[in-house]
């Protein structure tokens, strides 16, 4: 797994590639409190992510459920492939907003979309 954090005016994306399984996990736990603040707006790209399992899964929920403690808001951007149909499948979908654009979600925060 490699991990890229980028601030924006509208956000931080944390762009996450290759895969997301168990054994990346806590690092990428750590690294999401590292970078977590009151009121952040976080996306996680997941577009150059080529495989997630179900810790990677449950990892993206626990980012969701950690930036909303902060008092933020959390975003996912999907492209395709396995890491899209296995939130579908789970239907992750449901808790957690999906894009499939990084604009797209950028702007989901302007417009004060919080689902």
């Amino acid at each position: 797994m490699k991990l890229q954090w980028e601030s924006h005016r509208s956000g931080t994306v944390v762009q996450i590639a290759g895969e997301l399984v168990s054994d990346d996990v806590d690092v990428l736990r750590r690294r999401c409190e590292e970078q977590m603040t009151s009121g952040i707006r976080l996306i996680a790209d997941l577009r150059e992510c080529e495989r997630v399992d179900s810790a990677g899964l449950e990892a993206l929920l626990w980012m969701n459920d950690h930036v909303q403690g902060f008092g933020g808001h959390f975003r996912l951007v999907l492209g395709g492939g396995q890491p899209a149909a296995a939130v579908e499948v789970t239907r992750l979908n449901r808790r957690v907003p999906v894009h499939n654009t990084l604009e797209s979600a950028a702007k989901s925060f302007a417009k004060g979309q919080v689902a």
